[in-house]
């Protein structure tokens, strides 16, 4: 961990992880310092890239995404550019929910959205191709979701 993270800023990431429309004077209230010094500690933890992004997380469900797949991806040729460029198409997509470089038998491991099966049918037909240097790829489908998040929970 970054030595400039200390436990002030880890209580500021762990209720900001949990809520990040929190107000400042709340965060400050929970980590006993001043609002300016919240207010400071934030946007350092901004600057220094510790925060990367402050988002709403959103059911998809209920905005009609009810397809959600994990994608193994093995790639034909794995050498730098040709995974570079399938690490750009993939942040092109915006049914692709994440996209991690991965050890083992694949090369890469996608979470993907869809609104249905068609839906993920056409994403695999016109994107997990050998034109796109994809030798196979194995997709499981999430039945529930048990737990999803992206905190990070600093101690």
């Amino acid at each position: 961990m970054n030595q400039s993270v200390d436990n002030t800023d880890k209580s500021i990431l762990n209720l900001m992880q949990d809520d990040a429309t929190l107000p400042l004077k709340t965060l400050a209230e929970h980590v006993n310092v001043s609002i300016a010094t919240a207010q400071r500690r934030v946007q350092a933890l901004i600057d220094n890239g510790v925060i990367t992004k402050q988002v709403a997380i959103v059911d998809p469900h209920k905005v009609g995404y009810s397809l959600t797949a994990v994608v193994m991806v093995e790639m034909e040729r794995s050498n730098n550019s040709m995974q570079h460029r399938f690490e750009r198409l993939m942040n092109a997509q915006s049914q692709v929910m994440s996209c991690y470089e991965v050890s083992g038998d694949a090369d890469f491991m996608l979470m993907v959205s869809a609104k249905n099966m068609k839906d993920y049918h056409q994403f695999t037909r016109n994107l997990l191709t050998y034109e796109n240097n994809v030798r196979n790829f194995k997709s499981q489908f999430v039945m529930n979701f048990t737990k999803s998040g992206t905190k990070i929970y600093l101690d």
